[in-house]
């Protein structure tokens, strides 16, 4: 099995790619991905428009009827000003009818885009959340012949070309258990391999954090790239001396 730590110096002040968001979001664990809440905008746009539409049809019958009441009066029943504001108003509604579905669409893409500006603010701290230390996983699958496969998956942090950083997935470790294996044999097996990995993840982030908070603390008064070589020196000297202490303690023992 790879140790995974490998490099992580390399790494510092490296921002997330935004492949993480979708393609490359399935590298990362399963519990540490991004999850969308449900959709809800889309119905009250929905609701909006019905709403517009019901208006634009009732503004359009009422002002029908307005502009029919007020011409009668106009023309057949002497009417003074009143029916002349009737029939105008009526006029005025009939003529303007439309305008309510496209108040309607309106406000409804104005919640739309409230919505998607929050979306995509909740999207981009998640991103600037996620830290560049390898992490480990296990899962299981089953094969043609019945038996079950259960893997330990390394997460390792990768630099693309935009001097970003995304996950790939590789296989560490992989044990197969015949169809003939008891249920009890395999969950003993993926309970230790799952409570390795959480001790092997819990490890290495202890080793990225001591690494990372002395780049943080150098690049603070950081100016060139001399500092900036400097700031990782001191990262590479605090995680060697993390790994040295953590080698001098005594093994984990649960």
């Amino acid at each position: 099995m790879s140790d995974g730590s490998q490099g992580m110096v390399a790494l510092l002040g490296v921002a997330p790619d935004r492949r993480l968001l979708e393609e490359d979001l399935v590298n990362l664990p399963d519990a540490e991905q991004l999850r969308e809440p449900p959709a809800i905008t889309s119905a009250k746009h929905n609701r909006l428009v019905a709403a517009g539409s019901v208006l634009t049809g009732a503004t359009l019958l009422g002002g029908v009827a307005l502009a029919l009441v007020g011409g009668w009066e106009l023309l057949f029943q002497s009417g003074g000003v009143v029916a002349a504001i009737v029939a105008l108003v009526g006029i005025l509604l009939a003529a303007t009818h439309w305008g309510w579905v496209h108040v309607a669409e309106y406000v409804g893409l104005t919640i739309d885009d409230r919505h998607e500006r929050a979306a995509d603010e909740r999207r981009q701290g998640w991103l600037a959340s996620i830290q560049p230390y390898p992490r480990f996983s296990v899962r299981t699958s089953v094969l043609d012949d019945a038996s079950t496969r259960v893997e330990r998956i390394l997460h390792r942090p990768v630099v693309t070309a935009h001097n970003t950083f995304t996950f790939v997935r590789e296989t560490d470790a992989e044990e197969t258990y015949d169809a003939q294996a008891s249920a009890a044999t395999i969950a003993t097996a993926v309970e230790t391999m799952r409570r390795q990995a959480r001790l092997d993840t819990d490890r290495i982030r202890d080793l990225w954090e001591a690494a990372s908070t002395a780049y943080d603390a150098a690049m603070l008064s950081a100016h060139d790239e001399q500092e900036r070589l400097a700031a990782q020196r001191a990262a590479a000297t605090a995680l060697s001396e993390h790994i040295n202490a953590s080698l001098l303690e005594p093994p984990l023992v649960e």
